[in-house]
């Protein structure tokens, strides 16, 4: 029961520590992207009227208007492509893998209760059909294989308060 509680703990830590991992990272980066983008934008307004003076000189308005249209459109499909490329930091990587190792524990140990569940609801069986077998019976005629199940249930019984 402590190794359950102290996987259950470890990873209740793991997953504490990856929320405030991806907070902090997506904090900062949020923070860095509004200074870029503020940026980027008085940036980009200004190369744009210039583009757009230039090539009104050469082609007219309409044909300006298009082709910076084409060209931002352009722009934007690569930014969104790039802001998609996001792989997972070494630290967030680390506490994936322990939180996968920890639920494979906690995996490990549901499976282990399980089967001493189904070994003492057999037991409990065994027991049940022995106390049936002597209270069914003409108490008289008890044998041995009527008392065996439950001198060996006693035995048990002993040994185990013997180890504790």
């Amino acid at each position: 029961m402590d190794r359950l509680l102290q996987r259950l703990t470890l990873l209740a830590r793991a997953e504490a520590l990856a929320m405030r991992l991806h907070l902090h990272r997506a904090a900062r980066t949020t923070v860095f992207i509004a200074a870029a983008f503020a940026a980027g934008l008085f940036a980009f307004a200004f190369v744009n009227y210039c583009v757009f003076v230039w090539i009104t000189g050469v082609f007219g308005p309409i044909a300006a208007a298009l082709s910076l249209a084409v060209i931002d459109v352009a722009l934007a499909a690569l930014f969104v492509a790039l802001a998609g490329n996001r792989a997972p930091t070494a630290e967030e990587a680390m506490v994936d893998e322990l939180r996968a190792m920890a639920l494979a524990e906690l995996n490990n140990d549901a499976q282990q209760l399980k089967a001493q569940v189904e070994h003492l609801q057999h037991q409990v069986t065994r027991i049940g059909e022995g106390i049936s077998r002597v209270t069914s019976t003409d108490p008289l005629q008890l044998g041995l294989s009527s008392i065996g199940p439950i001198v060996s249930l006693v035995a048990r019984l002993l040994n185990r308060k013997k180890s504790e």
